[in-house]
């Protein structure tokens, strides 16, 4: 199977974060905006704006960032995939099919909605020296490679 390149997997990485958190931030402006516009507002007792950032628009703005990458992936994939030409395949070689690319993501995100969880899946990266797989590679039964053409 071939070797990915670190500096690849690394760069994926990065471009799908800053085409997360870009689409996350332009969803929660849409949702400011709405509230703003409809006045939408918390309980009558708190008339501050920080309650309706944390308590309605923060959350709605996650979830629907997150249903949205999921789309986005199970039909194109993910955009730094795309961009550095490295693609998911089996472990034990060929393609990966879209239940495996799901529950893969599906983990990603699980580890993803906390900093350890993060954290954590990068040490797995790094500690692999030969494939370099995630804990989602690892649980999904996946790898990293470069697109065959």
């Amino acid at each position: 199977m071939d070797r990915i390149v670190p500096l690849r997997r690394f760069t994926s990485w990065v471009i799908d974060r800053l085409v997360f958190f870009g689409a996350g931030a332009a969803i929660l402006f849409i949702i400011r905006e709405i509230d703003s516009r409809l006045g939408i507002s918390g309980p009558e007792s708190v008339n501050f704006d920080v309650y309706d950032f944390f308590a309605i628009q923060m959350p709605l703005a996650v979830v629907m960032t997150y249903a949205i990458w999921l789309l986005i992936i199970i039909k194109l994939g993910p955009p730094g995939r795309l961009l550095t030409n490295t693609e998911i395949r089996k472990h034990r070689g060929g393609g990966a099919g879209p239940p495996r690319k799901l529950v893969r993501a599906l983990i990603k995100i699980g580890l993803h909605l906390t900093l350890i969880g993060l954290i954590v899946d990068a040490v797995f990266i790094l500690r692999d020296q030969r494939e370099r797989r995630s804990v989602s590679d690892i649980l999904a039964g996946t790898m990293v490679t470069p697109r065959r053409r």
